[in-house]
């Protein structure tokens, strides 16, 4: 049926505004661009936060519903502040979508608000200042008149939804921090039935949670799932938490209690954090694995309960007081690897933290007020209480008797470890953590048969027995023996001040860490004492430089009196070793130590210097008594070999240990009084030579009956003064001196007996002329330069010497004969030197 006129005009008043609606929709979107919103709205949200706002585009959408979508929206900090980060937030994308129609009456409905991969980074600075603060950017505005006035009307969000975010917050004022990542939320808000009640359903998804300090985790990656029902009463600014329960990881949880005063600058909080009836493997399932050695595979039962309120004024000035206890009852840890689990695990404990300022410091409590488990035999109990966590104060007890044979029953050790015997402790503790010197402590810790070896050590310590104690003042033992490789010890000893050990500032402590010991040995290597050298591939691995060799010397200073029935260094092997020594600051001092050695005795007395490892300076008195030359010299010199006898010698030494403890020549300086008895030189190339120069077997070898001479050690060389060796009717004198090296320098001078005239063999000397080399007791004198090399010396006859000695045998001829001899004889004789004084 054709409509009327009157209906056509009226259909067409009615279509009017749904044009206009349609013309000014068209109208929009082509006014609206993107660059025209960013200057709309971007400037709008920079005043309100005081922080640098980018975007990448902005697009609106206007049917059904008023729909805005931005992409890459970032949100810095405030300018004027340094934080780690930039950015404050932020996102691939966020959808605001907003019903038209309530838009008349002033009411703003959110229909949905999406957030694709929002960041969040939250950062509190060592100060205190933090990057989410808003009291800041509220003052700010307020100074330049830039407050705004809450919007009018109603706002109502319908649907939240995060998809994949991610969160980090920092606070380096309390050395912790958060970390989530792979966030998804859901959440919806209803109104109450025309009331001022808004409800609020919603769950939460976490792929990874981690929390722990700037350095460790003490929860990591682990999932979180939750699920809210919250209630927000709008006139009494009162949230409600009636239902919010949840999972981390496999330990349940519930949060009840309500927040109020939200649109205030301080909220007040009144919250409960519930964990009933939690399972012992729920508990460990959030303990990283590091933290629980090869935790893969552990089984554990018992029950958890954990209990915290927090309640109180919460602000960016203020936090509310937190109260917690928790419990652990009947608790069983096994490792799957291992054939006994630790039983009878009992925990009672709890946290206390007052409403406080922020920026305060130090305040809590924490105690573990019973901890006992069973380790098979083993029992072990104790309990803690620490305040003020800025500086904490500590007071603990800790009793056990452990068999350490059964360990490895029941924590999974290291790879070629080792522990036996018995080891019982009965320790007391009391004071701050931070200067132990405050301490009050006291106790004891007994040793049967144990043995203590880790995977990296080659000399493992068994045989430990013996009962030490302690108090403030000193760590005693009456007896501990032990065994550490091939060596044994006893030990009698009385360390006081040992606090000093662990306090940086020394000034602080009471005095300097000392000891007295006694310790007596059967046998005692060095080498159990010192750790191992690197290997070469340790040494080079990633061009770090090899870690030093361990020292001998503990760090403190020591007086001990030694019995040492065989003492070995890597070097030397001695015997009834016995004397007193102190040690300070890495030097050694003995007094009257002595040795048995070389088949002699070596009294000592002077310094050791054991501060740097590869180079040991020594100031040494030595007192060397009928030693066996021929092994003590082989050691320190190159003629050491050549030379038997029994060796008296009293020297003043100084030079270098290396880090072998064998001496190092080239630093080797002093002075001294050598004398042997009733030995040999054989195989001495010197000799060798002599022999051959003169035509004389005999001289290969020489038995003599005693050696006497004073020497001096300097500038590598060994200084030898009035040396003489007499051997039998043969004597040596010897002036001049040798190098370490080997190098020679000496004037020598032969005496020979005179039955050997008529063997001695000198090249182009007549041997009427040897006459004239004879001595007043008829001995024939020669005089030698010797040079070259202790190996390989060079020999010649010393004419100036030789010269002087014929000229006195002539004037004593003339005058005990009267000048009986004639001058033809005097001239043949003459005659005679000139030519034996020109051989080469």
């Amino acid at each position: 049926m054709a409509l009327s006129k009157t209906s056509k005009i009226w259909l067409i008043i009615l279509a009017i505004p749904i044009v206009l609606l349609v013309v000014g929709v068209i109208a929009a979107k082509i006014y609206f661009t993107s660059d025209r919103l960013k200057a709309l709205i971007i400037p709008q949200i920079e005043d309100a936060t005081h922080r640098r706002v980018a975007v990448n585009n902005i697009s609106l959408s206007v049917f059904p519903s008023i729909a805005i979508s931005v992409d890459g929206l970032t949100i810095s900090n405030r300018e004027g502040t340094r934080f780690e980060r930039d950015e404050f937030l932020s996102l691939d994308n966020l959808t605001l979508d907003v019903k038209l129609l309530p838009l008349i009456s002033s009411k703003v409905e959110v229909n949905e608000v999406v957030l694709n991969h929002p960041r969040v980074y939250l950062e509190v600075t060592k100060t205190g200042e933090k990057n989410f603060s808003e009291k800041r950017a509220r003052n700010e505005g307020v100074a330049a008149g830039k407050e705004k006035q809450t919007m009018s009307g109603e706002f109502l969000l319908a649907n939240l939804h995060i998809n994949d975010g991610e969160l980090q917050f920092t606070n380096k004022q309390f050395d912790s921090r958060i970390r989530i990542t792979g966030l998804n939320q859901r959440a919806k808000s209803e109104a109450g039935g025309g009331s001022n009640t808004l409800s609020i359903q919603g769950t939460t998804a976490i792929d990874k949670f981690s929390y722990g300090t700037l350095t460790a985790w003490y929860i990591g990656d682990q999932p979180l799932t939750a699920s809210s029902r919250l209630t927000y009463k709008i006139d009494s600014d009162l949230l409600t938490l009636e239902d919010v329960s949840g999972t981390l990881k496999e330990l349940p949880f519930t949060v009840t209690g309500t927040v109020s005063q939200l649109k205030q600058e301080t909220a007040m909080m009144n919250l409960v954090v519930n964990s009933s009836g939690a399972k012992m493997e729920q508990l460990l399932s959030l303990v990283p694995p590091a933290m629980l050695k090869k935790a893969r595979g552990l089984q554990s039962s018992g029950t958890v309960q954990f209990n915290a309120t927090i309640k109180g004024p919460s602000s960016d000035t203020i936090d509310p007081a937190t109260t917690a206890s928790f419990t652990v009852m009947d608790g069983k840890v096994q490792y799957a690897s291992l054939p006994k689990s630790i039983d009878h695990i009992t925990l009672v404990g709890s946290f206390e933290k007052p409403s406080a300022p922020v920026d305060a410091k130090g305040i809590g409590t924490f105690t573990i007020e019973k901890f006992s488990a069973s380790l098979g035999t083993s029992d072990l109990s104790g309990k803690l209480r620490m305040t003020n966590f800025k500086d904490p104060v500590i007071s603990a007890t800790f009793i056990g008797a452990v068999n350490l044979g059964e360990v490895h029953d029941y924590y999974p050790l290291e790879e070629g470890s080792e522990f036996s015997g018995i080891m019982k402790a009965n320790v007391a503790l009391d004071g701050k953590a931070k200067t132990p010197e405050t301490i009050r402590a006291n106790g004891s810790i007994a040793f049967q048969d144990v043995t203590i070896k880790s995977a990296s050590s080659s000399k493992p310590l068994r045989n430990l027995n013996g009962v030490i104690t302690f108090n403030n003042q000193v760590v005693e033992s009456k007896q501990l023996a032990m065994k550490i490789g091939e060596s044994d010890m006893n030990l009698a000893f009385s360390l006081r001040n040992y606090l000093g050990m662990v306090v940086k500032d020394t000034t602080k402590s009471a005095a300097k860490p000392a000891a007295t010991v006694k310790l007596t040995s059967h046998q005692l290597r060095t080498s159990d004492l010192t750790s191992e050298k690197p290997s070469v591939e340790q040494s080079s691995e990633k061009g770090k430089s090899a870690p030093k060799q361990g020292g001998l010397l503990p760090g403190f200073d020591i007086a001990a009196d030694v019995a040492i029935d065989k003492l070995v260094t890597e070097k030397f092997t001695f015997d009834n070793a016995r004397g007193f020594l102190t040690a300070s600051n890495g030097i050694v001092n003995l007094r009257n130590f002595s040795v048995n050695a070389f088949q002699g005795s070596i009294t000592t007395k002077g310094m050791l210097d054991m501060r740097d490892e590869a180079k040991r300076p020594f100031d040494l008195d030595l007192n060397i008594n009928n030693v066996e030359s021929n092994a003590l010299l082989p050691n320190f010199t190159s003629f050491g070999n050549f030379i038997f006898g029994k060796l008296t010698m009293s020297t003043k030494l100084k030079g270098d240990l290396n880090d072998t403890l064998g001496l190092d020549p080239q630093t080797l300086g002093g002075d001294g009084l050598a004398k042997l008895f009733d030995g040999k030189l054989a195989g001495f190339p010197l000799l060798e030579k002599l022999s051959s120069f003169t035509g004389l077997p005999e001289l290969h070898e020489v038995n003599f009956k005693n050696w006497a001479n004073a020497f001096s050690i300097s500038n590598g060389r060994l200084n030898v003064k009035g040396l003489k060796v007499n051997a039998g009717q043969t004597d040596f004198l010897m002036e001049g001196s040798q190098g370490l090296d080997g190098t020679l320098d000496y004037s020598l001078t032969v005496k020979l007996p005179g039955e050997v005239s008529n063997r001695l063999n000198l090249q182009g000397v007549a041997g009427d002329l040897l006459q004239f080399l004879k001595d007043k007791d008829g001995r024939i004198n020669l005089a030698f330069q010797v040079g070259g090399a202790a190996s390989n010396p060079t020999l010649r006859l010393d004419t100036q010497a030789q010269q002087d000695m014929a000229k006195k045998a002539l004037e004593q001829k003339g005058t005990e004969a009267k000048q009986k001899l004639e001058d033809e004889l005097k001239k043949k004789a003459e005659e005679g030197l000139k030519k034996l004084f020109k051989r080469p």
